[in-house]
């Protein structure tokens, strides 16, 4: 079944989304993922969830959006970084023209760890504004079914590592070139800044502790666990989209809030 919004024709587009106002909207980041991941890592691996998710549970997925909130990597070559108000109007803009295409539901995947906070903000600071859709956000991989998975042979750092950039062989294959790994193995956190404490955060958080932007063991990957590991993830996007999809209680409160808000004395 074809989901991917750039491949459906207009009988088809309009019919998946007249049936199910589901839109996916899948975004990454364009940054360094050690010397052997392609700077698209996270939205390539996004996407390909997003798409396996919906052709499991129909929906509409857009295109990978790249620009995520990236500064930690800003230093490095490759990367494209915005301003945040920029980066945000841009989100804005475009949730608003999906919405203009038939979608009452938009699930916002992220398959860049960076990008968690800025969207919890962002879907946050939504509340300012009156719109008939809803917006939801998940991240790509990393609980349920994925998370029970036995193939990792190493410890996993969240960046570049074993787990990633099987992902990425199998998303995008021929993309990684293991090759061009020449970094000590496993790649553990430096920890400059741990004499701050746990209690203390700095935007330098991750470049103190990898500033390669690479983590774990990349040479223990394969694309035959990057294709378990994508389809355990699909299965459990598969459930989150089923979620949304039958979800109405948060259309009735954006109804209920923004009453309120502009009823303030009843």
């Amino acid at each position: 079944m074809q989901v991917r919004w750039e491949y459906l024709t207009p009988p088809d587009f309009k019919k998946l989304a007249r049936e199910e106002q589901v839109c996916i909207l899948p975004i990454g980041s364009l940054e360094r993922h050690g010397d052997h991941v392609p700077y698209g890592a996270d939205g390539l691996v996004c996407h390909e969830i997003a798409v396996r998710a919906a052709q499991i549970e129909p929906c509409v997925v857009f295109p990978a959006y790249w620009f995520g909130q990236v500064h930690e990597a800003a230093c490095f070559a490759g990367t494209v970084n915005f301003p945040t108000d920029f980066c945000c109007k841009m989100l804005e803009c475009l949730l608003d023209e999906l919405a203009r295409n038939g979608f009452k539901k938009i699930l916002i995947v992220s398959g860049h760890g960076g990008n968690t906070n800025w969207l919890q903000y962002f879907i946050m600071s939504q509340c300012e504004r009156k719109v008939d859709y809803s917006v939801y956000s998940a991240f790509a991989y990393g609980e349920g079914r994925f998370s029970k998975l036995d193939i990792w042979e190493t410890p996993q750092g969240g960046h570049a590592d074993e787990n990633e950039t099987s992902l990425v062989m199998a998303a995008a294959p021929g993309t990684v070139k293991l090759e061009y790994q020449k970094e000590a193995e496993p790649v553990l956190p430096k920890g400059d800044l741990d004499h701050l404490g746990s209690r203390i955060y700095s935007g330098l958080f991750w470049y103190a502790n990898y500033p390669q932007n690479i983590t774990g063991t990349p040479s223990a990957a394969s694309q035959e666990k990057g294709e378990i590991a994508l389809n355990a993830a699909a299965e459990d996007m598969a459930d989150i989209i089923r979620i949304v999809k039958n979800d109405t209680k948060l259309p009735e409160l954006q109804r209920e809030f923004w009453y309120r808000r502009s009823h303030p004395l009843d």
